[in-house]
Parts: structure tokens; sequence; C-alpha cells
């Protein structure tokens, strides 16, 4: 009994340590989305990446600000109720060279769904600047 424990005591641990983390399994979410979308798929460099939970709420004001910009009705005031996790915000920079050098260093924010659809958001920064005065 002893000699088959401790093989499938260190199976199991092989296979648990091979599971990838939430957070890396994001990483390939959003580096396969900006892979497919930049100049050359391998002339991209995935830089940081930051993660930030995302709800309802957050989805709710961020409609509401590009709805401001674009002289649109705004969506429905968020809720309380509208607190539920919807996904993470992924902040992330990377760089992109170009076929004829020129290396481009850009940032993007990035919402992953739990079942790990990719949508890009405009950034806080330039929704803020292009927000009605």
């Amino acid at each position: 009994m002893k000699r088959l424990s401790f093989p499938l005591l260190s199976a199991t641990l092989l296979l648990l340590g091979c599971a990838k983390s939430p957070e890396k399994l994001r990483e390939l979410a959003v580096q396969d989305f900006v892979r497919n979308r930049v100049s050359d798929p391998k002339n991209y460099f995935p830089g940081k990446f930051r993660y930030q939970p995302y709800t309802r709420r957050d989805s709710l004001l961020y409609l509401a600000q590009l709805a401001r910009i674009n002289g649109q009705p705004a969506p429905p005031a968020p809720t309380p109720a509208d607190s539920v996790r919807i996904g993470t915000l992924v902040y992330h920079d990377y760089r992109d060279e170009m076929r004829n050098g020129v290396k481009v260093v850009d940032s993007g924010e990035y919402v992953v769904r739990p079942n790990g659809v990719v949508r890009l958001l405009i950034a806080e920064s330039i929704r803020l600047k292009r927000l009605p005065k």
C-alpha cells in the first residue's frame, strides 16, 4: 500500500502543479487577443499585466461615459445589485515591432469574462479627455 501511495501522490501533485492559475489564463487570453491584432504576431512582446475586479456597475458607468461622448442616451443607472463581478479588468502594456523595424510601445484595457471572452475598452485617460465639459 505504501509503494502505491507515493506514485499516486506524486502524480496528483504533478497534475495540480500543471493547472494554470486564473491570472495566467487571463494573461493568455489577453495575449492571444492582442497578438491577433498587432502588425505581425511574432513581433508582439508582452509586458506587464495588472488586474482589477470588473462588475456590472463598472460596465454601466463605462457605457454611460461612452453615451455622453457620443451624445446618446445614457444606459440605466447602476443599482446596488450591480456590484456582481462579471469579469476582470486587465491593464496590459506591450511592444510591437513593425516589419520596417519601427518599435511601438502600447497598452490597453481589456475585460476578460469568466468564459475567456476578451473585450477591448477605450482607455480611461482617452475617455476622460473626450467627455464634454
